[in-house]
């Protein structure tokens, strides 16, 4: 047919396609149509035809595509007769209809590529080169057909499911060896378990066959997305890690995903986070494997991505068990700010199951944790840096008030323990560190002699004290990675009821964080020794906690608070001896002296969990 076309209109240079779509300006494509189906097209490579060359076209191509329906036509009632036959249990007549046989269909994956890369003549041995790899995977029972542009099929009489997969993985290999094609796909069904009618057997080997194929492109730059998406947050390499090889898992079925960390120290492989069937194995997980052996420490070595096609046939492959080794294997490097940080493996027990398309993946998944594990990694020495910035806060402060100074760490401590019993994220959990340990940053800006004077306050200076909640949410808001504690601070002085200070806030619409730090603020401060008052036991400090629950303090903290103490066994301690009442009572008088800037009201109203 392409050479009769290329005698009738030799100046026009045409080219037949088969069943593949045009690929060039429409003025030059002529679709060759049967029973209204598009059997391939002339594509015209030279120059546009002349109106009279486009009539002779048309009823060239008329002819010739009838010519081609027919040959495919005859193809596929040969193919259809040969399954009808075997259910009706020839070519052995006194077998019973019900006898087992399977059907497996085949499809060249990408096609199209070869016929854009090499042209007709490409398609042509390609397609040659399968039909014979097709054929010589069988066994002497088996039947061979092609029953479309690049579809073939196998009938496998007196086969069960195992049988059927190994000859068709044969048959597929073959292929790819032979023919050099991109890719096969295969479906495979099985009568009767799949069916007992013709078009039922076709309709399951074709839907098996598309499974096979593996999900679409449009589906990987979904989970691409997906996970770029889901890694953003995360500021932990171990989180990290797992959440790629979860999406990896449960998108694309591979039977095993994982990832290993590189020990730079001992220049060992160990693993992160799997997901897949071995994941959950206690002896795989502590699996360690030193970079000089097995495909993965190549890979860690060299830094250069390997694809196993099958994992029998390389000799740095490390075997672990027949019953779960794969069969083929794909590893990537995962490169943190330029050098080595691990290895993405992914596996599947078939061999051949990973082409160019789950290579492409793979690295752009591997580039995602890359990135990732280094924002990770940028974050953690910016809080570090952080951390030294408020040490040398805590240092400028404490030339001011040594009690505030370590006050703000054993705060600090109790409140995120608060802020977990009460189910805070991580993400929850650093602004509520970051405010307890700067909730009195703002006495920078009161003067000493404030601070630590042991008698009464004024009221002038009991003002000037409670302007510290906004001098230190006004100094956070200047260091950019800080804003969000800056109301935090400024709201830790406020009562659940509504009379506390700066802005009179009341219930939920004082910041969660700000409530959990006012009770552990008090707490502390109640059980610590000021210069005013000694140190109360914990259980008459948490026994004050309860009183002021509702009204200066959230409940729920409050119960949050005094439930780990209880947990701990603080509350058996024994109750204060009567000099300890002597003490309390002394201090009690030297308090009304003062004037509280925990709760920020009169000192005739000041709770016993008094601080400055």
């Amino acid at each position: 047919m392409q050479r009769r076309a290329a005698d009738l209109f030799p100046g026009l240079d045409p080219r037949l396609k088969l069943e593949i779509g045009p690929d060039g300006p429409p003025d030059r494509v002529v679709p060759l149509v049967a029973h209204q189906r598009i059997v391939g097209h002339l594509q015209l490579t030279s120059r546009r035809p002349t109106r009279r060359q486009r009539r002779t076209l048309a009823t060239f191509a008329d002819h010739a595509a009838l010519a081609l329906d027919s040959v495919f036509t005859l193809a596929q009632r040969e193919f259809y007769d040969a399954v009808d036959r075997q259910l009706a249990g020839e070519p052995e007549p006194e077998r019973a209809p019900a006898a087992p046989f399977a059907v497996v269909l085949f499809d060249l994956d990408r096609f199209k590529a070869v016929n854009d890369l090499g042209g007709h003549a490409a398609c042509d041995r390609t397609l040659r080169a399968t039909a014979g790899a097709v054929a010589a995977a069988c066994r002497t029972s088996d039947a061979a057909f092609r029953v479309g542009g690049d579809e073939f099929a196998l009938i496998l009489p007196d086969t069960d499911a195992d049988q059927a997969a190994r000859v068709a993985r044969r048959a597929a290999d073959a292929v790819e060896r032979v023919a050099h094609a991109p890719g096969v796909s295969f479906g495979i069904a099985l009568h009767p378990d799949d069916g007992t009618t013709r078009d039922a057997l076709l309709a399951r080997a074709d839907a098996a066959m598309y499974t096979s194929k593996g999900p679409s492109q449009r589906s990987r730059l979904a989970v691409a997305a997906r996970l770029a998406t889901k890694l953003a947050p995360l500021d932990d390499a171990t989180a990290i890690a797992r959440t790629a090889v979860t999406e990896l898992h449960e998108a694309f079925g591979f039977f095993l995903a994982v990832v290993q960390r590189l020990d730079a120290t001992d220049r060992t492989l160990r693993v992160v986070a799997a997901a897949g069937p071995l994941a959950d194995h206690p002896d795989f997980l502590a699996y360690e494997q030193p970079i000089q052996e097995g495909v993965n420490g190549r890979v860690a070595r060299t830094g250069q991505p390997a694809v196993i096609a099958d994992t029998t046939t390389d000799p740095d492959y490390l075997r672990r068990d027949p019953r779960s080794d794969p069969g083929s294997e794909l590893s990537l490097p995962i490169l943190v700010d330029g050098a080595i940080w691990g290895v993405l493996n992914l596996e599947q027990i078939a061999t051949h199951a990973f082409g160019d398309d789950d290579l492409l993946l793979a690295d752009a998944v591997a580039a995602q944790l890359g990135a990732a594990l280094h924002r990770a990694r940028l974050t953690q020495e910016l809080e570090s840096s952080f951390a030294t910035t408020l040490g040398i806060l805590a240092d400028v402060l404490e030339t001011k008030d040594a009690y505030t100074a370590d006050h703000a760490d054993e705060v600090a401590a109790l409140a995120l323990q608060t802020g977990r019993d009460l189910g805070l994220t991580n993400a929850e959990l650093r602004p509520l560190r970051y405010c307890a340990l700067l909730h009195d940053i703002g006495k920078i800006g009161v003067r000493s002699d404030l601070l630590s004077k042991p008698g009464r306050l004024t009221p002038a200076e009991f003002e000037e004290i409670k302007e510290h909640s906004a001098i230190g949410a006004t100094l956070l808001k200047r260091i950019p990675l800080l804003t969000d504690v800056a109301p935090l601070v400024r709201a830790v002085h406020e009562r659940y009821d509504g009379a506390g200070y700066p802005d009179g806030l009341r219930g939920g619409a004082i910041p969660l964080p700000a409530r959990i730090v006012a009770v552990c603020d008090a707490l502390h401060a109640m059980t610590s020794d000021r210069p005013y008052r000694v140190a109360r036991p914990l259980p008459t400090a948490l026994a004050e906690l309860r009183r002021c629950a509702g009204t200066q303090f959230d409940p729920d903290v409050v119960d949050a608070v005094v439930a780990a103490q209880a947990a701990t066994g603080a509350l058996a301690a024994p109750a204060p001896a009567a000099s300890d009442d002597a003490a309390f009572a002394s201090a009690a008088a030297r308090r009304s002296s003062r004037i509280s800037t925990s709760a920020g009201i009169s000192a005739t109203t000041i709770p016993t969990s008094d601080h400055v």
